[in-house]
């Protein structure tokens, strides 16, 4: 893929890291971008390594987004 074609915010699948990251920053480089994994791994990516994730791999992050958070609130007995 091309940094040009790629948005930030939206969700592309990591080849070689085999998961779902969102892409905070189009512009690092020619040929890098900058993505996050649940906002707690952050780090640049060659273009060519990401694809557009999948319907089915965009609802897998999203459901363990939440369950992530589900798991914060209930360590800090917020539920």
């Amino acid at each position: 893929m091309k940094t040009k074609d790629i948005r930030n915010g939206s969700l592309y699948f990591n080849v070689p890291k085999k998961r779902v990251e969102r892409v905070i920053s189009n512009q690092f480089s020619n040929t890098r971008v900058v993505t996050e994994h649940h906002k707690r791994e952050e780090g640049s990516v060659q273009a060519k390594s990401l694809r557009l994730a999948t319907s089915e791999e965009v609802e897998s992050y999203l459901e363990s987004k939440e369950s992530l958070l589900k798991k914060l609130a209930k360590s800090m007995k917020l539920f």
